[in-house]
C-alpha cells in the first residue's frame, strides 16, 4: 500500500514539473478570428467577443508578405489586375444653383414721356410673348408727332413736306410705335389719344416698375423681363480647387427636381472675387432651357471635369487608406501577396492617381483587399503599415 501512494506521488510530481517547464515559441501567439488585433501568448478567450482564441505561428521567414492557394483566392474572391498608365482629370462633384442668363436679362423703358393709362403685365412671373401688348400709353409728344405726320402725309405731293413726314415717321418709330400702327394711322386720319407699347421680345416679368396711373420720364424702366430659354448655373467652388478648373472643361449637371436627367455644359466663367457671404468661388456654366421646365433658384450639383492627364491609375476599391497613409496589394510572380504603401494623387468617381510606390506592370489587388488586411493581421499579429517607412516614399 505504501509503495503504491509513492509511485503515485512521484507521477503527479514529475508531471507537474513537465507542464511547467512547457514553454511557447517566440513565434507562437493565440488571435481572434473576429478580432485579429488581439494577439495574446497563451489560450483563452477573447478579452473583446469572447471567442476562443486560436493557436497561430508567425513565419519569420517570410517578412513581407504571404502565400494564398488557388482554393483560397476562390473563396475570398480575389481580382488583380496589371497596372498601366491612362488618362485621368481631377472631377469634384459641388452644389450649384440655377440662375437668370443676365446676358438675356431685358428692361423696357419708356421711350417718351407720358401717363401708363393701362398695364397689361401687373406681376413678376407673368409669361410675356413676342409681340404682346405690355402697356398702354397717354402721351402730349406723341399725339403732336401723330398729328404732325398725318400733316405731312396729307400734303404729300408737295416737295416741302416730304421731310417733314419722314421726320415725323421716325419720331413714331423711336418713341414706340410700330410699322404696323403707323399704317393703321393712315387709314385712321386720326391721332390716338393712348398708344399701346407692344413687347419686342419673349420672356418672363421680373419687375414691375409703374401702376396704372403713374406718370413716366423718358428712359425710365417699366418693366424688367428675362428670357429664360437658356440658364446659368452658378457652381460653388473653394478657392484652393478653383485652379484645377479651366474655362471650357465639361461640366455635367443634375437638377434635383428631376432625377435621372443631366444636362451636359462647359465652364463659361469663373469669378475671380470671393462670394462675401459663403467665402467660395463661382464657376458658372449654360444650360438651355427650350422645353422651359427649369426655373431660376432651383439647386443642382454639378460634376465638375478637369483636365486630363497619362498617369497610373487603380480602382478607389484597391487603396487602403488609413491615419498611416494609404497601401495597396502587389501579387507577385510566385503566388506572394504584399502590402505596398503608395502615394495618391487626384481621384475621380472610381479612380485614384498613385503618384508613386507601385510600377506599371505591377498586377494590383482590386477586390478583396480588405480580406488580407485581416489576413495578414490575424497571421502576423500586426498590421502591414507596421513595416513601411514613409520617409523612404
Amino acid at each position: 500500500m505504501k509503495n503504491t501512494l509513492f509511485i503515485l506521488t512521484m507521477l503527479l510530481f514529475f508531471s507537474c514539473t513537465k507542464d511547467k517547464d512547457k514553454t511557447i515559441a517566440d513565434n507562437e501567439f493565440y488571435t481572434c478570428s473576429m478580432d485579429p488585433q488581439v494577439m495574446e501568448k497563451k489560450p483563452g478567450k477573447c478579452p473583446i467577443c469572447k471567442m476562443e482564441l486560436t493557436k497561430v505561428i508567425i513565419d519569420k521567414n517570410q517578412t513581407q508578405g504571404f502565400k494564398l492557394s488557388k482554393e483560397q483566392e476562390q473563396l475570398a474572391n480575389i481580382q488583380t489586375m496589371i497596372v498601366s498608365e491612362s488618362k485621368l482629370g481631377k472631377e469634384k462633384t459641388v452644389n450649384g444653383r440655377l440662375v437668370i442668363n443676365e446676358n438675356k436679362r431685358f428692361k423696357i423703358s419708356s421711350r417718351v414721356g407720358g401717363r401708363i393709362e393701362k398695364l397689361f403685365m401687373k406681376n413678376p412671373g407673368e409669361t410675356v410673348k413676342l409681340g404682346m401688348i405690355l402697356y398702354e400709353l397717354y402721351s402730349e409728344e406723341l399725339m403732336a408727332a401723330q398729328k404732325e405726320y398725318l400733316l405731312g402725309v396729307e400734303k404729300s405731293n408737295e416737295p416741302d413736306y416730304i421731310q417733314l413726314t419722314n421726320g415725323a415717321k421716325n419720331k413714331l418709330l423711336l418713341w414706340g410705335m410700330n410699322e404696323s400702327q403707323i399704317k393703321a394711322l393712315e387709314s385712321r386720319h386720326e391721332a390716338q389719344h393712348t398708344v399701346a407699347i407692344y413687347s419686342q421680345i419673349a420672356g418672363v416679368v421680373t419687375a414691375v416698375g409703374v401702376q396704372e396711373g403713374d406718370y413716366v420720364r423718358d428712359g425710365e424702366v417699366v418693366f424688367e423681363i428675362a428670357d429664360l430659354s437658356t440658364l446659368w448655373v452658378d457652381a460653388e467652388i473653394y478657392p484652393d480647387e478653383i485652379n484645377d478648373f479651366n474655362t471650357n472643361d465639361p461640366a455635367t449637371i443634375r437638377i434635383n427636381e428631376f432625377p435621372g436627367k443631366t444636362w451636359n455644359s462647359r465652364i463659361t466663367f469663373a469669378t475671380p472675387q470671393l462670394e462675401l457671404q459663403s467665402k467660395v468661388n463661382i464657376l458658372r456654366a449654360e444650360i438651355s432651357n427650350k422645353e422651359m421646365i427649369l426655373k431660376p433658384g432651383m439647386q443642382a450639383s454639378v460634376l465638375l471635369k478637369g483636365n486630363t492627364r497619362s498617369t497610373i491609375t487603380v480602382p478607389m476599391n484597391a487603396v487602403l487608406q488609413d491615419s498611416k497613409g494609404a497601401t495597396v496589394w502587389i501579387k507577385k510572380k510566385d503566388n506572394t501577396y504584399e502590402s505596398r504603401m503608395i502615394i495618391t494623387g487626384f481621384q475621380s468617381t472610381d479612380r485614384i492617381e498613385v503618384r508613386s510606390g507601385i510600377e506599371p506592370g505591377e498586377e494590383v489587388v482590386i477586390n478583396g483587399a480588405y480580406l488580407l488586411n485581416s489576413e495578414y493581421i490575424f497571421k502576423r499579429g500586426a498590421s502591414p503599415m507596421e513595416g513601411h517607412d514613409m520617409s523612404k516614399m
